[in-house]
């Protein structure tokens, strides 16, 4: 009780510190709501359209994916210079249009070339320079007393739109399967196709978007500046990491000189190497980007759901299967239980909420090893989930802790390199395992779908398939729990030597507001875009304590 009266407590107070708040940081809400939605409905979509629909194969599907996200997070640190010269509403502007242009082009086109170049050009470019406006956007209409608060609503609206997200992909998928049912059109056109009319719906959301943005009052050239011309020095460590209200003190942004430049000059890129040279050596770095290392299967779990899970449910439970639903249960989880656990573990060390919190996530694939059914599918993702809202949120704790002061930024930034590297093969993986243990056999591309194609089989006596190639999910889910499990085992062994001292601890002392109460799931690429530019956004980490 006294946990959850401690999280009423601080809700209530920062909701009562946005009191006075100008429009614009609701609207940076909102539009925050409608972006993420895009963004999780084609993170969603993404395998199952190419192969329902354009026939691609789960190796490539999954090999674009990951490629996808690669470029995601390339366009974000490529796009700075563009956003600091066109600023935060113009930048807006372009992001929608870019959307809604791409998103129809995506959703009618029968192409699979046209299709690809719509999605990796400008749906991507999209993305990615969205990101970083909104988060500017928070720090530009805050201020010290509330911006803690308002990045830690900023995310949870984020996890909200993955849960609307998952309920409306389940009414496209099933109960608007052909959608208009137009005569008149092909069976698989945008007006008859659920799959194309899901992802047209982020068409819907980028107009009204559109439509905020140009009700945002324009800021300043020089205040846009000030924030952007600091994005090169997140790896000179003169930016800190302000996420999602996680043990950071809201700070005031120092202002840039009115003649900074919209891209470093080559002396400074020089410092940067220096600077990221000196970072690299030291002993406290080693030993963080080893534990970043370790936890890159940990992290990297969370895209099966995305690239794995919904076509293995489909194939293994009939194409009716509620993938959005399921998914639903991991934002849900996170909105929900993140701040009581955070409440109620304040006592505990990061390192060992970070240690106990990886097993639960690294042994939650084993509810479909052991149980090839709908209900273990719907068991896997809460199990994770409860994993995840024990070790992430601690997991920026940690990385602030071990840093040196006035270093954060550099140590968040170069530790971003091996979860960054490990997007596109976690990507093939995820092809490679569907296509060899539970290949595609056109069934839910037929309109007479709907059979299952698991009959409740024992990982020693697979079941056939309706049409070609068997399901052994068991082997396949086996072989994510094992790769993930060494993230917690790896841990275990090494943990006298990476163990961080007790002063690391020292974030968790003087965590304000909400505190670990907001979980930042690193694992996805357009949230590796936003630390980037929340870093920019904020002063060194020693500053205004």
């Amino acid at each position: 009780m006294r946990a959850l009266e401690s999280v009423r407590d601080q809700v209530t107070s920062g909701f009562s510190s946005l009191k006075g708040s100008p429009r614009d940081l609701f609207i940076i809400f909102v539009l925050k709501v409608l972006e993420s939605y895009n963004y999780f409905s084609l993170s969603r979509i993404f395998v199952l359209y190419l192969t329902e629909n354009f026939g691609v194969d789960d190796l490539t599907a999954g090999t674009l994916y990951g490629l996808w996200g690669t470029l995601l997070v390339l366009y974000g640190f490529i796009l700075g210079g563009a956003i600091d010269f066109l600023g935060v509403k113009r930048s807006l502007v372009l992001c929608f249009v870019l959307n809604i242009t791409s998103r129809l082009v995506m959703a009618s086109t029968s192409s699979r070339l046209v299709l690809l170049m719509a999605l990796l050009g400008p749906n991507t470019v999209a993305g990615s320079l969205g990101v970083p406006v909104m988060t500017i956007g928070v720090k530009r209409y805050t201020h010290s007393g509330n911006r803690g608060f308002a990045f830690s609503l900023f995310y949870t609206l984020m996890n909200v739109a993955a849960l609307t997200q998952g309920v409306l992909m389940d009414f496209f998928r099933i109960r608007w399967k052909h959608g208009f049912d137009v005569p008149a059109f092909a069976d698989r056109s945008l007006l008859n196709s659920g799959n194309r009319l899901f992802l047209a719906s982020g068409c819907v959301t980028s107009m009204v978007g559109l439509w905020l943005t140009f009700l945002l009052s324009d800021p300043a050239a020089d205040d846009d500046a000030a924030v952007y011309a600091r994005v090169p020095a997140v790896l000179e460590a003169e930016a800190g990491l302000a996420q999602a209200g996680r043990g950071e003190r809201p700070r005031s942004v120092e202002p840039a000189a009115k003649d900074a430049p919209s891209a470093p000059s080559e002396s400074k890129w020089q410092k940067l190497v220096t600077a990221a040279g000196n970072v690299a050596l030291s002993r406290e770095f080693i030993k963080y980007i080893v534990m970043c290392v370790i936890t890159v299967n940990l992290k990297s779990v969370f895209k099966y759901l995305d690239a794995m899970l919904p076509k293995y449910q489909l194939r293994a439970f009939g194409c009716d299967a509620p993938i959005g639903m399921i998914y639903s249960i991991n934002p849900f989880t996170i909105v929900f239980l993140v701040p009581i656990i955070g409440a109620m573990t304040t006592g505990f060390q990061h390192f060992d909420m970070i240690h106990f919190g990886s097993y639960l996530s690294a042994l939650s694939p084993f509810w479909l090893v052991i149980w090839p059914a709908e209900w273990a599918a719907a068991m896997f993702v809460l199990t994770l989930s409860l994993g995840e809202a024990v070790w992430s949120p601690r997991w920026y704790d940690y990385s602030m802790g071990v840093a040196p002061d006035g270093k954060e930024g550099m140590f968040t930034a170069l530790a971003s390199a091996p979860l960054f590297a490990a997007m596109l093969p976690t990507g093939m993986l995820s092809g490679y395992l569907l296509d060899r243990f539970c290949p595609d056999n056109g069934q839910c591309s037929d309109v007479s779908a709907g059979r299952s194609l698991l009959t409740h089989a024992q990982a020693t006596a697979p079941s056939p398939s309706l049409g070609g190639g068997e399901c052994r999910g068991p082997i396949m889910w086996t072989t994510v729990a094992l790769l993930t499990l060494t993230s917690p085992l790896l841990i275990l062994v090494t943990q006298k030597w990476i163990r961080p001292a007790p002063s690391a601890d020292k974030v968790q002392d003087r965590t304000p507001g909400l505190g670990t109460g907001v979980d930042f799931n690193e694992a996805d690429p357009l949230l590796v875009v936003d630390n980037l530019y929340q870093s920019a956004a904020m002063p060194r980490h020693s500053e205004g304590r």
